[in-house]
């Protein structure tokens, strides 16, 4: 699986053109993954939006060693805590993130890609503040609520509904949102 992180990102790893893949690694479920390194009152966050679906999770309150020495590990982590969050059945999360095992990281491509991570980072700062700080917010929450932001680029239809679509999950009236109600 390939994640293309910032020149920021990469910075921070200590990543150089030798460490970074020059070819794309078989297909996967999800696909290529976006990284990007933030801060939000002070504390070093990670987000990861998938390129196929939008789909968006934070790593939030990282410290530098988590950063340089465990991307990987904080990826499938916080994969496979978003998934659970969502409902998604255990044997496909151990599937999708089974599927990360064998993580190769490059340079970002796509700028409208990076526009919706900058977009959901501004709204996460924002709720960060609406909830109290990191110390109080629930991060569950805002990671649902972003996954629920409607993008022009994928026809205002929400990340978590084009996950689900991805990685054929059937929806269920529970997961419905406000729009299908509509």
């Amino acid at each position: 699986m390939l994640i293309r992180c910032t020149a920021k990102l990469l910075k921070e790893i200590g990543f150089t053109n030798s460490n970074l893949a020059d070819s794309t690694p078989a297909e996967s479920t999800l696909g290529e993954w976006y990284a990007n390194l933030f801060f939000a009152q002070r504390k070093r966050c990670i987000i990861f939006t998938n390129a196929r679906t939008l789909f968006t999770f934070i790593s939030f309150d990282v410290n530098r060693a988590e950063v340089r020495n465990n991307l990987g590990k904080l990826f499938r982590t916080g994969l496979g805590k978003a998934l659970l969050d969502e409902d998604f059945d255990g044997a496909l999360i151990q599937r999708l993130v089974n599927e990360c095992s064998r993580l190769q990281f490059a340079r970002t491509k796509d700028r409208s890609i990076l526009g919706v991570m900058v977009d959901h980072v501004k709204n996460t700062k924002w709720m960060l503040m609406h909830y109290g700080g990191l110390a109080k917010a629930d991060y569950s929450r805002i990671i649902k609520q972003l996954n629920r932001t409607p993008f022009l680029t994928k026809e205002f239809t929400y990340s978590i509904e084009e996950l689900r679509k991805v990685s054929g999950v059937r929806f269920s009236t529970s997961s419905r949102t406000f729009a299908d109600s509509l």
